[in-house]
């Protein structure tokens, strides 16, 4: 029994900090290489490289909100509405999904810019920086489907991960692109790629948008219950 009191002691204090570290180790790799495919985007001239590294950099942003809010929302006096939410992991969700969202918006722009302006593309460069963005994706979704798994899945996790399968896709675009490039010179399927990710990425940002109007009726809801009462 001293044995079964020992290992619950241990998981009682590996766990808070489980929670609070899962975060480092993809922001780092993110933050890293944001910046090595917004050099290799300008070197390739690549769109799709160019919005993955948009999505990369929103996921900077996203993953280091999100822990902010995973620290916060341990706390017991952090503001939560009735579904047990904190209001800092609802904001943190908010930001990620307008974010998300400008960047569609950009890359769209820029993608209907390619197709009257075409742009030369370097298809070796493109899917060798891709390629590697996308095992550095891989390594990031692991990571924050393990913490789902492991600690439970919350709306601030849920936005974090969104942003980063969204970075898994641009890289799966990318690659594509980059081979096609390599082995045809069909510079059209730069664009071409990054428009259908586009249109992939708000399907993913549009049910975060719908799991936030739920959680947001709900506490609406719950106020006016208690208000009733």
């Amino acid at each position: 029994m001293s044995n079964h009191s020992h290992d619950h002691d241990h998981h009682a204090h590996a766990h808070p900090h489980d929670d609070h570290d899962h975060y480092f180790i993809p922001f780092a790799l993110i933050f890293i290489f944001a910046i090595v495919e917004a050099v290799g985007s300008w070197y390739t001239g690549s769109l799709a490289l160019l919005s993955d590294a948009g999505h990369m950099f929103s996921d900077v942003a996203a993953l280091g909100l999100a822990w902010m809010a995973s620290t916060m929302a341990r706390k017991p006096q952090i503001a939560r509405h009735q579904s047990g939410v904190s209001y800092a992991e609802l904001a943190v969700s908010i930001f990620n999904a307008v974010t998300m969202l400008l960047v569609i918006v950009y890359v769209v722009v820029e993608a209907i810019d390619r197709f009257q302006h075409p742009h030369h593309v370097q298809g070796l460069g493109l899917t060798i920086i891709a390629t590697l963005g996308l095992v550095v994706n891989l390594i990031v979704a692991k990571q924050l489907h393990h913490q789902a798994a492991h600690h439970g899945e919350s709306l601030n996790n849920r936005a974090a991960y969104l942003h980063v399968i969204g970075d898994l896709l641009g890289s799966l675009a990318a690659v594509a692109a980059g081979v096609v490039i390599y082995f045809t010179g069909w510079m059209p399927i730069d664009p071409i790629l990054s428009l259908f990710i586009s249109l992939l990425l708000l399907a993913f940002t549009l049910n975060l948008v719908r799991d936030i109007v739920v959680t947001l009726r709900c506490h609406n809801k719950a106020a006016k219950c208690d208000s009733a009462s």
